[in-house]
């Protein structure tokens, strides 16, 4: 009996550990994010805003994600110097599934959403606005170039960028927090050590 609890001691331990963490090819603290700095030439991504509960309904690529949803905004960004030209393609895992992605062109869609999920509030050069042209994604095809695809909680993306650099948004859901999982972990505990019990009878 004490190893059982022992066990859901840790595993409930492990979703406060968890929760709302990237796990990728290179995470790094927040930053503010402009262009020409920090600057890099592989992608690099962090957390942004935790456990947010929506104001308003916000846009994402190709729908919506509508107000009162709690979510959670992680950054990736690929931002080299000088005309340098960099060709990336990593694979993202995420600690919820992704419900949304920004990553349009102009990179109105992560300007639009700043004042709820960014972790600065001056990020680029105007705040609240890119002062360029080609912030987010030219194309949506990772076989030809700048592109992603979603599969639950993973994401692929390609960047490809020579200047300005490439960011986008990954919006998703918050971990369910420790109280509701134990209520979910509960039942499971339950029917094992009844199964325990009756062995032992056995």
């Amino acid at each position: 009996m004490k190893k059982i609890i022992l066990f859901a001691s840790a595993l409930l331990m492990s979703f406060q550990a968890q929760a709302a963490i990237v796990s990728g090819p290179d995470i790094i603290a927040a930053v503010s994010v402009q262009e020409d700095s920090p600057t890099n030439t592989a992608q690099q991504g962090f957390d942004e805003l935790q456990g947010v509960v929506l104001s308003r309904t916000i846009n994402v690529d190709g729908g919506t994600i509508a107000k009162g949803t709690k979510v959670d905004s992680h950054l990736i960004f690929l931002n080299t110097q000088g005309g340098t030209r960099a060709d990336d393609r990593k694979r993202w895992v995420f600690s919820g599934d992704i419900i949304g992605v920004m990553s349009n062109e102009s990179g109105s869609l992560m300007n639009d959403s700043n004042d709820l999920l960014a972790a600065f509030n001056d990020y680029f050069t105007t705040g609240s606005s890119l002062p360029f042209n080609a912030a987010g994604l030219e194309q949506n095809n990772i076989a030809t170039g700048d592109g992603y695809t979603v599969l639950g909680a993973v994401l692929d993306l390609r960047m490809v960028v020579t200047e300005p650099g490439d960011w986008i948004r990954v919006v998703t859901v918050s971990e369910v927090p420790v109280p509701a999982a134990l209520w979910l972990f509960a039942p499971a505990l339950m029917g094992f050590l009844g199964l325990r019990r009756k062995s032992k009878e056995a």
